[in-house]
């Protein structure tokens, strides 16, 4: 009788397991033919008369250089005029749209966005707002200020001022500005906001199940936590006002612009360029948060396959932009008896571990296959030797990188 249950249990128990995959694998049937359809079959729409025809304004944060600069050009391409937030380094873009598209209007309102927890800050943000009114059809939130130390103790504080006055003050008290305008232009024409935010959470299914869903980089602890307030804030005010006009939450991969040359090497990068233009045939097809490159999004899928090598990348990715900032930070503000070398840190005997885990060779993608085909090897031994009650042994692996997460906008 004993054995009879025994087997019964056994029975539903191997069910049960079959019944889950065979979910799992429908689920993820679904999501693939969504996806394919998402990133290769949607067409781009008509933006301009969507969002008001001719004479639309658009304002963008940060268009000095990156993705902002990208936006800038690309929408005036599309015929909108463009208001541009940011330092005097955009006066070079505003050139560049009056040569390229001599009918476009611009407008700069310069500003130094890691002051935007003044009162006055955004006074005279108001004051064109106020101006153009309902001809204003769009809004990018696009600014952030990446910075990144180790060890984080030692970041100058100011770092952490700014950071998270660019990355999160900005963004909500804009959208704020903007959204009685989105309101009031219902009647007659749509209007689109876009946030630039982060991947900062990953679906899990298969063998995902075994780890967190949080994506995190360390030695970004400041930026990583004014991107995921953009998530999180963009998210919600998708959910409140989805049906009122269009919003889309970008959470990118690698981005390649001027200022982010570190992560050239990275597996499913994009240039800044096309990166813009897959975001532009977003607007208006998709509401809710995406990737907007399909790249990025097979990231959270590799993640599901291999989730072993997740925390030990997400390291040397953290690592590597690092050490690419405070290089840049120590050539800006050199210290009166001492100057940051290449690779070197604030402590000196830490230099060689960090140097060796950096990216080491340009075949970026063979790098990558290796470093699955070890972790795929390490489970297959961690489960014979657990069958046989031997000790595993582990093949030693390279410290290659793999970018997960990573928003490059800075003004």
């Amino acid at each position: 009788m004993i054995t009879i249950r025994i087997h019964v249990l056994l029975i539903i128990i191997i069910s049960v397991i079959i019944a889950y995959f065979l979910i799992e694998m429908s689920l993820l049937t679904v999501n693939t033919i969504r996806a394919f359809k998402k990133y290769f079959c949607t067409r781009e729409l008509k933006l301009l008369d969507r969002y008001g025809g001719s004479g639309t304004w658009a304002i963008i944060t940060g268009a000095s250089s990156g993705q902002g600069r990208d936006f800038a050009l690309s929408l005036a391409k599309r015929g909108f005029n463009i208001c541009m937030i940011g330092s005097h380094n955009t006066d070079k873009t505003a050139a560049e749209i009056a040569t390229m598209y001599p009918t476009i209007k611009t407008k700069i309102i310069y500003k130094d966005f890691c002051c935007a927890f003044q009162d006055d800050f955004f006074d005279d943000i108001i004051q064109t707002i106020n101006e153009l009114d309902d001809k204003i059809g769009l809004l990018v939130n696009n600014v952030g200020h990446r910075v990144a130390w180790n060890p984080y103790h030692e970041m100058p504080h100011k770092l952490i001022r700014d950071s998270i006055a660019t990355g999160t003050i900005v963004q909500s008290r804009l959208t704020q500005l903007l959204i009685p305008i989105f309101l009031k232009r219902k009647p007659t024409a749509k209007s689109g906001l876009i946030n630039i935010t982060a991947q900062c959470l990953h679906p899990n299914f298969l063998f995902g199940l075994t780890i967190s869903n949080e994506i995190s980089v360390p030695y970004l602890s400041v930026y990583e936590a004014a991107n995921a307030f953009g998530f999180y804030h963009g998210n919600s005010i998708y959910k409140e006002y989805k049906d009122q006009f269009d919003i889309l939450n970008v959470t990118p991969g690698a981005v390649i612009t001027e200022n982010t040359q570190c992560l050239k090497n990275t597996m499913f990068k994009i240039n800044s360029d096309k990166y813009v233009e897959n975001i532009l045939k977003m607007a208006g097809n998709v509401q809710g948060h995406s990737c907007a490159y399909w790249g990025h999004a097979l990231t959270n899928f590799l993640i599901n396959l291999v989730p072993f090598i997740k925390n030990r990348e997400l390291d040397n990715v953290g690592r590597t932009i690092s050490i690419d900032y405070m290089n840049k930070y120590m050539e800006k503000h050199p210290a009166p008896d001492q100057t940051l070398q290449p690779g070197q840190q604030t402590h000196p005997q830490e230099t060689h571990e960090i140097q060796s885990e950096q990216p080491q060779h340009d075949e970026y993608q063979t790098q990558l296959m290796k470093s699955l085909l070890e972790s795929l090897q390490k489970t297959l031994l961690i489960s014979k030797d657990t069958l046989e009650n031997k000790p595993a042994v582990y093949p030693e692996t390279p410290s290659d990188s793999i970018i997960i997460d990573d928003t490059t906008v800075v003004e």
